[in-house]
């Protein structure tokens, strides 16, 4: 049912003014079928006019207008506290919901800490066996079997050529010691 003035108005109900204005009664009926006090009172704003014309009902005159408006300013206080406790049980649920993220990752990390340290443990009494070796199927000294020792293969007379003074003294007194000067 829409709020509005009915058959109950401010008079009885027989009376042809109380279909007119908005009273006691058609306060009642809107309450009674679910409105709030907040959707009358806007309502009522919207509609001043179905207010009876006395003193005591017009906005400021104590009568039905002004309890309406208490009523719905009491309903607003009561909407903004929960909603404010809504926002403070949000707050703390998503508080809570941090917390076991970060407990969870510090499970995590000490779980892989604890792995990473059993694995380490478990290797180490194991030595390595590092072998460099060739793929072949050859010996283990076949990587050096190219390199063999071979004689000495100076030529002599280069010797003789370099020692000292062999060809820039040509003195009579041939003294050729057969030393590499380096």
């Amino acid at each position: 049912m829409a709020i509005g003035t009915g058959a109950y108005g401010a008079g009885a109900p027989s009376a042809a003014s109380g279909a007119k204005y908005f009273g006691g009664a058609d306060y009642g009926a809107a309450i009674s079928s679910g409105h709030t006090n907040i959707q009358i009172f806007d309502w009522l704003n919207a509609n001043l006019s179905k207010l009876s014309p006395g003193k005591a009902n017009q906005p400021g005159g104590g009568g039905l207008y002004d309890q309406i408006q208490a009523r719905a300013q009491t309903e607003r206080d009561v909407a903004a506290q929960n909603r404010q406790r809504q926002g403070e049980i949000a707050r703390q649920e998503e508080m809570q919901r941090q917390r076991e993220a970060a407990q969870a990752e510090r499970l995590r990390q000490m779980e892989i800490s604890s792995r990473t340290q059993a694995a380490n443990l478990s290797r180490s009494g194991l030595q390595s066996a590092l072998e460099i070796k060739s793929s072949s199927k050859s010996s283990r000294t076949a990587g050096t079997q190219g390199f063999r020792r071979r004689k000495l293969q100076v030529n002599p007379t280069a010797y003789s050529a370099v020692s000292s003074g062999a060809d820039t003294n040509k003195s009579k007194n041939k003294n050729t010691s057969k030393v590499l000067n380096v």
